[in-house]
């Protein structure tokens, strides 16, 4: 019996070793592993995947093509242009050299993201398609025609000496049936950074929207406003790049480019053009100096673009005499120092009653002495008889203030006009290079904290600070304060020439030469009234 179980067991494992052998247990699929799937389904990747490879190709053949870049030259710019989207590449000027080179205004060769490029959801790709080129004494043409939709001119016109060039841009539905158009066109992008002011690089973003100003500062995220845009631009210390376009209706986008720029584009809102309608609308671009006539030129409202800050209206005051200074002279330096001299000459009657009140308070200083001790325990009785005292005397404890708060505005306004003002841009005076940068005279070797340079200029101006305050200390009046009171007091006034020295060590070297000329004057003549105080 027993047999037999054993034997029936071992018959029914071979029966079931067989079967599996004959018939496998289906398995998962895992990665690597193929699996079967409907002949349809793969009819369709294939299809896709040829469609994707045609695709590639096709990308691959429009980023290989041959570009052919033409350069067009007027008594103002030097202007690249590719045919590989009929975009403004480069532009040069030619009035304003860098260290004998022109003034590169913006270079757009290796971003791709040039100026007046074009893209449209009707034409895909527009910005690698290869434009056939038309050439005329006044104008460049590009044209690309997609067969059967669209057909694309891009005309560009000059003006020989003229900051600006217009685009008249083109499209016409050569299609049997109504389509729907809309564009996006780079504007001002990718301005170069000219130099800075203590780190400031002056880039900014501006758009005259609804007849209001909107700015965007580098380094912020994409921005958006749709409605009249009178003009869009790119500003930095000294130039702008500026797009008046014909039509106001548009939508502007500011995003920044990298680290350190800015890129504007213009999206045009969708229109319906019938079969063998053209559409056509100009934008005109402003390339060059951040001058507020040359730019009024292009018939723009350039209204807060050239902006001089809180004392804007001193500054083109200010602005304008330095100027005529420089017609006379025909140096800058000369002119800074003209004008500086002008300014104390028109200022000299108050600063004049100003040292003349700091010594009558001196006179007046025993006195006031006495009323401090007589009266040191009734403040109220002690201001009143101050009040007296001053009035006999006619002695004005403000009035020794007086230059300096109105010498203020004058300096916040001159400052703002001379950090952007493009004449002194490249300017020489003396052993100063350019007088839109420090001084920066060339050392034997390299110092720690210094460098290769060092400033004179701004050395030369806390020597003479110093002097000053040494001769402004014999007129003021004698206080009587204590030996630690005075030496603190004297602390204080050789601190004030080291600050101004730290303040103005990187700036402008004709900033610098205005108030290195101011505190000269002021020093001579603070000791021409001492002279004639103690006469």
């Amino acid at each position: 019996m027993e047999k037999r179980l054993i034997v029936a067991i071992a018959a029914s494992l071979l029966v079931l070793l067989v079967f599996q052998k004959i018939n496998p247990p289906k398995k998962t699929p895992t990665k690597g592993q193929m699996t079967f799937v409907p002949a349809e389904t793969v009819n369709k990747q294939i299809e896709r995947k040829e469609k994707s490879s045609e695709e590639a190709f096709k990308e691959q053949a429009q980023t290989e093509l041959k570009e052919e870049k033409t350069v067009i030259e007027t008594d103002t710019f030097y202007l690249s242009f590719s045919d590989i989207g009929g975009s403004l590449e480069k532009i040069i000027l030619k009035e304003y050299q860098e260290k004998g080179q022109e003034q590169v205004l913006v270079d757009n060769s290796s971003s791709k993201e040039m100026i007046f490029a074009m893209k449209s959801p009707t034409i895909p790709g527009l910005t690698k398609r290869k434009f056939k080129q038309t050439k005329s004494d006044n104008f460049l043409a590009y044209t690309f025609e997609d067969p059967g939709k669209v057909k694309v001119i891009k005309k560009y016109e000059f003006y020989n000496s003229l900051d600006y060039i217009v685009l008249d841009v083109s499209t016409k539905n050569i299609s049997s049936e109504h389509i729907y158009l809309s564009y996006q066109l780079n504007g001002p992008t990718n301005l170069k950074q000219v130099s800075q002011v203590a780190g400031r690089s002056f880039l900014e973003a501006c758009t005259m929207e609804n007849d209001k100003l909107w700015k965007v500062k580098s380094g912020k995220a994409l921005q958006k406003k749709t409605g009249q845009i009178s003009w869009t631009g790119i500003k930095n210390r000294y130039f702008a790049l500026i797009v008046k376009p014909e039509n106001p209706e548009k939508t502007i986008a500011v995003e920044t480019m990298g680290a350190k720029n800015l890129a504007i584009t213009i999206e045009s809102p969708e229109r319906q053009l019938a079969p063998g309608e053209t559409r056509s609308e100009k934008y005109l671009l402003y390339a060059g100096p951040l001058d507020e006539k040359r730019i009024e030129a292009a018939e723009m409202d350039i209204k807060g673009l050239v902006d001089y800050g809180f004392f804007g209206g001193v500054s083109k005051v200010l602005l304008s005499v330095l100027k005529f200074f420089h017609k006379i002279t025909k140096n800058w330096g000369v002119a800074i120092i003209l004008l500086t001299i002008g300014i104390n000459i028109v200022m000299f009657p108050l600063t004049y009653k100003s040292f003349s009140s700091m010594q009558q308070m001196k006179q007046v200083q025993p006195h006031m002495q006495k009323l401090r001790d007589l009266h040191k325990d009734n403040p109220q009785k002690l201001n009143k008889e101050m009040m007296e005292l001053y009035k006999k005397h006619k002695v004005n404890p403000l009035g020794g203030c007086l230059p300096m708060v109105l010498q203020m505005p004058i300096f916040l306004a001159l400052y703002q006009g001379l950090i952007r003002s493009i004449s002194l841009k490249g300017a020489s005076f003396l052993w100063i290079a350019d007088l839109a940068k420090p001084d920066g005279v060339p050392l034997p070797g390299k110092l720690p904290f210094i460098g290769n340079t060092v400033n004179i200029l701004p050395l030369i101006m806390v020597g003479v600070m110093i002097l000053q305050q040494k001769i402004s200390q014999k007129l003021a009046p004698a206080v009587g304060t204590s030996a630690e009171q005075e030496k603190q007091q004297k602390m204080i006034t050789m601190m004030m020439p080291i600050f101004f020295g730290f303040l103005f060590y990187r700036m402008p070297s004709g900033l610098v030469l205005y108030w290195l000329t101011n505190t000269v004057l002021m020093t001579i003549e603070q000791g021409f009234i001492a002279k004639r105080s103690n006469a």
